[in-house]
C-alpha cells in the first residue's frame, strides 16, 4: 500500500516525502504538486484525487497538504478544507479516504522548528540560529529562513535547503514546537510525541 500526498510547490514536493518517511512510513509515496486555489476547489481537486488513484491501485489514503499562508491554521482546516474533504470522502469515484492537513503557515515553518537540523545545513556547532517564539507562528517562515541563512553568509534556496534540511531533521524535534506537524503525524498512522 502506498500514500497518495497532493502538495503545493516544487521544495514542498522534495521535502514533504523526506518528513514522511522519517515518520516511519514504510510504503510507497506518490506525490503530486497542485495549486493550493486548487486544493480547496471540491471540482479542481477530485479529479487530481481520481487520476492518481487510477492510475497508482496501490494507494490506500490521499493526504492534501495545504500551507495557511496568511490564513489561521484552525480556521482554514475547519471552515475551508474540511467541507471539501467531507465532499471527497462521501464521493464514490474515490475509494480510499481522504484527509487535508494544513502546514502553519508554510513547510519552512515545520523545518524551522529543528534547530539542530538547520544548524547542520548552515555550517554546524559554529551556524548562528537563534529563533524567538515558535517559527510555526511566523507569518512568513520562508523570509525567516532567509534571514537565518543571510545571518550565516549563505543564500536561501527553498528546493536545495528545504529537501536538506528535511533529511537531517527529527520529527520528535519538529512536533515538540508545531501542532500542525503533530496532526500530520497522526493522520499518516505515525503519530509522534512531543
Amino acid at each position: 500500500m502506498s500514500l497518495g500526498l497532493f502538495v503545493e510547490g516544487e521544495s514542498d514536493l522534495a521535502a514533504i516525502p523526506i518528513l514522511v518517511r522519517k515518520l516511519g512510513y514504510q510504503s510507497g509515496v506518490r506525490a503530486r504538486k497542485m495549486p493550493r486555489g486548487d486544493m480547496l476547489r471540491f471540482d479542481k481537486v477530485r479529479p487530481n484525487i481520481i487520476n492518481l488513484i487510477h492510475r497508482r491501485s496501490d494507494i490506500d489514503l490521499v493526504i492534501v497538504c495545504i500551507d495557511a499562508d496568511d490564513s489561521a491554521p484552525n480556521r482554514l482546516l475547519t471552515q475551508e478544507a474540511k467541507p471539501v474533504e467531507r465532499r471527497l470522502n462521501r464521493d464514490s469515484a474515490i475509494h480510499v479516504p481522504v484527509r487535508f492537513a494544513v502546514i502553519a503557515h508554510a513547510l519552512e515553518g515545520w523545518l524551522a522548528c529543528d534547530e539542530d537540523a538547520l544548524r547542520s545545513v548552515l555550517g554546524g556547532s559554529r551556524a548562528r540560529v537563534n529563533i524567538r517564539g515558535n517559527p510555526e507562528n511566523h507569518p512568513a517562515p520562508a523570509e525567516l529562513m532567509k534571514q537565518l541563512f543571510r545571518d550565516n553568509g549563505r543564500v536561501f534556496k527553498k528546493t536545495q535547503h528545504n529537501p536538506l534540511i528535511a533529511e537531517r531533521a527529527s520529527p520528535e524535534r519538529i512536533a515538540v514546537r508545531s501542532p500542525t506537524f503533530r496532526r500530520f503525524a497522526e493522520i499518516i498512522g505515525h503519530p509522534v510525541s512531543r
